[in-house]
C-alpha cells in the first residue's frame, strides 16, 4: 500500500513538472510580425522611422522606433522587409523594428 502511494505521488510530481515546463516555454516565446513597406522619413532626434507599410496586417503610414538611424537614412523611398516585436499592429502605437532585410539597391 505504501509503495502504491509513493508511485502515485511520483507520477503526480512528474505530470506537474511537465505541465510547468511547457507553460514556462510558452510564456517566454516572443511574437514577431513580418512587414514590408517603403521608408518615408527618418528622425534622428527621436530615433524613429516612418514607413508606408504595404502588409495587410499593418497597412498605411506607421512610425517605428529604431536603434541605428544611419542604417535607415540611405533608404528613404526604398522598400524594406522587417520584423517588429509584436504579433499585432495597432494604429497610434510605436513598435520597435527588430530585424530588417533591405531591398531596392541591395537586391540589384
Amino acid at each position: 500500500m505504501n509503495r502504491m502511494l509513493i508511485k502515485q505521488v511520483l507520477n503526480l510530481f512528474l505530470l506537474l513538472s511537465a505541465f510547468l515546463f511547457l507553460q514556462a516555454r510558452s510564456v517566454s516565446a516572443a511574437d514577431e510580425l513580418f512587414l514590408t513597406g517603403i521608408v518615408k522619413s527618418v528622425d534622428s532626434d527621436t530615433k524613429t522611422v516612418v514607413v508606408d507599410v504595404k502588409s495587410a496586417n499593418c497597412h498605411g503610414l506607421t512610425k517605428f522606433s529604431i536603434d541605428n538611424v544611419a542604417e535607415f537614412e540611405d533608404y528613404i523611398n526604398e522598400k524594406i522587409d522587417f520584423f517588429i516585436y509584436s504579433s499585432t499592429c495597432r494604429r497610434g502605437e510605436i513598435y520597435r523594428i527588430d530585424k530588417k532585410f533591405l531591398r531596392g539597391r541591395d537586391a540589384r
